[in-house]
């Protein structure tokens, strides 16, 4: 779902508004042609939103209770890293690749006994009017290490995803989504306790 090679035709435009690590050296390279050129600006990327339901997850151990003697992990939704590129034609016709690297901090709960979080976060990107034109799942495991109870983890490479574009289109078109997965149960909790 993250491919790594993006379009390298000429007409094609990159545009990255938080750089990954990966590409910070092309990040530099672009910054200073752009100084050296009278080009235009690349077109902007879609905006990135944290969805305010799915910004959070308190999972629990199985069974009724809800104390935080009950908790086995919490993740949060921190950041994002995001970043864009234009293969385009003449007319503005063509795809724009839209990238995107979450950030999430996860902390085990006292009933943690795996030494471990598994959890899935949710990717969607929609036209303005919210209609969801690609949605993706991606399960996650994440250790915590002896006597360190938090973790912090950013995707190393990107999702990146293709999307068609028609002339006089651009990145301001679309929207792009990133929340964790709840269950009915989880998505009630965290409403109750923001």
């Amino acid at each position: 779902m993250a491919p790594s090679r993006f379009p390298k035709r000429p007409t094609a435009k990159a545009f990255f508004s938080r750089p990954f690590v990966g590409f910070a050296l092309l990040s530099i390279s672009l910054g200073l042609a752009a100084c050296a050129s009278d080009e235009a600006p690349p077109p902007p990327c879609p905006e990135v939103l944290i969805a305010a339901d799915g910004a959070k997850l308190t999972r629990f151990k199985p069974g009724p209770g809800t104390d935080i003697i009950d908790v086995l992990h919490e993740e949060e939704l921190t950041g994002f890293a995001q970043g864009c590129v234009y293969d385009i034609d003449k007319i503005g016709a063509g795809t724009l690749t839209v990238l995107v690297a979450p950030t999430i901090m996860s902390s085990r709960g006292p009933a943690n006994q795996s030494n471990d979080a598994d959890f899935e976060y949710i990717i969607a990107i929609t036209d303005l009017q919210k209609t969801i034109l690609k949605k993706y799942s991606y399960p996650l495991v994440l250790p915590y290490q002896k006597d360190v109870p938090r973790v912090i983890w950013q995707k190393p490479e990107p999702h990146a995803y293709v999307l068609p574009l028609s002339a006089g289109q651009t990145g301001e078109n679309f929207l792009v989504y990133i929340s964790l997965k709840l269950t009915r149960s989880e998505l009630e909790y965290q409403r109750k306790n923001r």
